[in-house]
């Protein structure tokens, strides 16, 4: 049987979602501040260096996750949908105030993890243009085999 959030807890789960979102914010900018650095060490062909920050970056990712996760939670024990939309229809049901704000935060979130999706997106292609001209260099193809100048 479900039991019935008191106002008060109610105001408590709010406030916790709150500070919830700010923490994310910070968190999806230090990922994005990560994101960058994946990039350079890649750039620079840095294994060891991928190997160590890759180790830092999954655990903030996994953080990440789990946040998100006990966000979900949060909002149903609100009578919400534990999802975007669930947010939405919060926000659309607090005093204009505290709506504006927690507004301006949950997009400023979103627009976060937007950019980190396409940092994450833009490194994956530089991953794929480099393991393809390594499979060039290693398996070229018999017909335009060129080694050092000479051609086979």
């Amino acid at each position: 049987m479900v039991k019935p959030v008191s106002q008060s807890n109610k105001r408590e789960l709010v406030m916790g979602l709150v500070k919830g979102i700010r923490q994310d914010i910070e968190d999806y900018r230090q990922l994005k501040s990560l994101l960058n650095r994946q990039r350079e060490l890649m750039q620079r062909r840095d294994n060891q260096g991928l190997n160590e920050h890759n180790k830092l970056q999954s655990s903030l990712c996994n953080s990440l996750m789990v946040k998100a996760s006990d966000r979900g939670l949060l909002l149903q024990d609100l009578g919400f949908a534990g999802d975007a939309s669930g947010m939405q229809a919060l926000i659309a049901r607090l005093p204009k105030a505290s709506s504006e704000q927690v507004a301006n935060l949950w997009d400023n979130l979103l627009g976060l993890v937007r950019e980190s999706k396409q940092i994450n997106e833009d490194n994956g292609k530089l991953l794929v243009a480099q393991q393809e001209v390594i499979n060039q260099l290693l398996n070229p193809s018999n017909e335009l085999a060129i080694d050092y100048g000479d051609l086979r």
